[in-house]
């Protein structure tokens, strides 16, 4: 009995584990579809914010820094046109600004 119940637990972890996946933005090379590009932010409150506009980063103003996913639609930094992040709850839309310090997403809840 102990085994079927193993196996049963683990296929559900199994597929759970496969189901969060699709939640997650997946770079994929279509400019229409969001991925991943937590990497090419610098949080607005890091020092390193001061120079993210010459080191080609984008700057995101958020409770949750870049520790969070930030998904957005485009081919690189310079010509991205929509950006969500993902919070506790689930994905909010960041809003675009312009600033001195270069090109920076804001977070409205």
């Amino acid at each position: 009995m102990s085994k079927k119940v193993l196996t049963m637990a683990t296929i559900a972890i199994g597929a759970t584990l496969s189901l969060t996946g699709v939640a997650h933005a997946e770079p994929n090379g279509d400019p229409a579809k969001f991925a991943d590009f937590t990497t090419q932010f610098v949080a607005a409150t890091d020092p390193g914010a001061m120079n993210a506009k010459s080191e080609g980063k984008l700057l995101i103003a958020s409770p949750y820094g870049t520790s969070h996913t930030i998904a957005c639609r485009g081919t690189n930094a310079a010509d991205l046109y929509d950006c969500m992040q993902e919070d506790d709850l689930g994905w909010i839309t960041l809003q675009k600004n312009e600033t001195p310090l270069g090109t920076a997403w804001i977070y409205f809840p």
